[in-house]
């Protein structure tokens, strides 16, 4: 099963729901779907999806999925990496509606360039990012470094406030 977190933002990600819909309905990644879907205002006919999850419910979902696909959340993204889990991140962009500014994007590079995350910047390279992720594994060591990540990101977000 294939998890996708689109977290807890009032802002809708119809982009990535459209996508995952789609793909789910393709079926050529050969595994179904489950979205917590959110806010968002599409709603997927091809893959199975909740609007809200418990934390405690996401983390089953986590331990369970083969691979997760999730919004560019530092709680999301740090829970999967806790699990041990490489996540397929695709950042919320602003300029397109989906969130109040870009720092999605440069936690997600961060992470990218560590090596503890793939990162899906278009639409288009969400299938082939699923597929090469996999069941793919972070190192013992990525709790630590995707913190010290979020320390940073911190550090970058409040220099924009």
């Amino acid at each position: 099963m294939i998890f996708v977190i689109m977290g807890m933002e009032v802002h809708p990600f119809d982009r990535l729901a459209r996508a995952v819909d789609q793909l789910s309905a393709a079926g050529e990644l050969g595994e179904d779907f489950f979205v917590q879907l959110g806010t968002c205002r599409y709603q997927p006919r091809h893959a199975r999806f909740e609007r809200f999850l418990s934390f405690g419910d996401i983390c089953e979902q986590i331990r369970r999925a083969s691979v997760v696909v999730t919004h560019a959340g530092a709680g999301s993204t740090l829970v999967c990496i806790e699990q041990g889990k490489h996540p397929v991140m695709v950042p919320r962009r602003s300029v397109l509606g989906e969130h109040v500014d870009e720092h999605q994007l440069p936690f997600a590079e961060k992470l990218g360039e560590a090596g503890l995350a793939t990162v899906v910047r278009e639409m288009a390279e969400l299938p082939a990012a699923i597929a090469a992720t996999g069941s793919r594994m972070v190192p013992a060591d990525a709790l630590g470094r995707a913190r010290e990540l979020t320390g940073w990101l911190e550090k970058f977000w409040r220099g924009l406030v």
